[in-house]
């Protein structure tokens, strides 16, 4: 396991080929995919691009030793994510569309991405229920065998850190849980559940109940420590 004094937080430069495996590793809330994906690339582009390059200098990777056990994902310049994130979504749309027109799309393929539209118009609605002040967000993902909260308290107090360093009023991040059984453990950390929708994806990936958290994190909240996350990522 590795208790939270033995997990150290690492810039992503140079390291960005870990965070890409990290996160094919644990797709499916911390277990990799069962199955071949189809424009596989174009959704890890989709996925890390913006984080990996314009986003870089604010995320970090946490290791034990040598082994990459998560990563926090922040972005702090909403609309270049934004402006990013349409070229890189119409990119993974003419891809699939592509390979459908050619018959190369596997059938659970295309019932993944079906899913993730189905998801990507949920959360275009669940956006909605954001503050308007609030335009930072983190994404933290951590890897199976590190869900005792050790690696994701190192994480999420790196997310603090850079909300703090960019003077914003908060940030959201997103998690899912099983039924919305992690809402009060979620509140007990500190913030606010501001939605609770459907992960159409996860749900149909895992075949149990699974729900999207959209939780809120006020900087009167954060906790605040410059420890030695050694890049100072901001």
């Amino acid at each position: 396991m590795g208790g939270i004094n033995e997990v150290r937080l690492e810039p992503i430069v140079g390291r960005e080929h870990l965070v890409r495996e990290l996160f094919w590793s644990t797709l499916t809330i911390g277990e990799p995919l069962k199955f071949e994906l189809n424009c596989a690339k174009q959704y890890e582009n989709l996925s890390l691009d913006w984080y990996l390059s314009s986003g870089a200098a604010a995320c970090a990777i946490a290791m034990i030793g040598d082994k990459p056990v998560g990563y926090c994902l922040v972005c702090t310049d909403h609309e270049s994510f934004e402006r990013s994130q349409k070229k890189l979504f119409v990119r993974l749309m003419l891809a699939c569309v592509a390979t459908l027109l050619s018959l190369r799309m596997n059938a659970k393929s295309r019932r993944f991405y079906w899913y993730r539209l189905k998801d990507s118009f949920t959360i275009m609605t669940t956006r909605k229920d954001l503050p308007s002040d609030v335009t930072l967000h983190a994404h933290l993902n951590v890897h199976h065998s590190h869900h005792d909260g050790s690696v994701s308290l190192k994480l999420r107090s790196h997310a603090d850190w850079v909300c703090h360093q960019s003077g914003a009023r908060g940030y959201f991040g997103e998690m899912n849980a099983v039924g919305g059984k992690r809402i009060i453990s979620l509140r007990r950390v500190g913030g606010a559940v501001v939605a609770n929708s459907k992960n159409h994806t996860f749900s149909w990936l895992t075949g149990q109940d699974i729900h999207r958290l959209t939780l809120v994190r006020r900087l009167e909240q954060l906790d605040v420590v410059e420890s030695k996350t050694e890049q100072k990522a901001a």
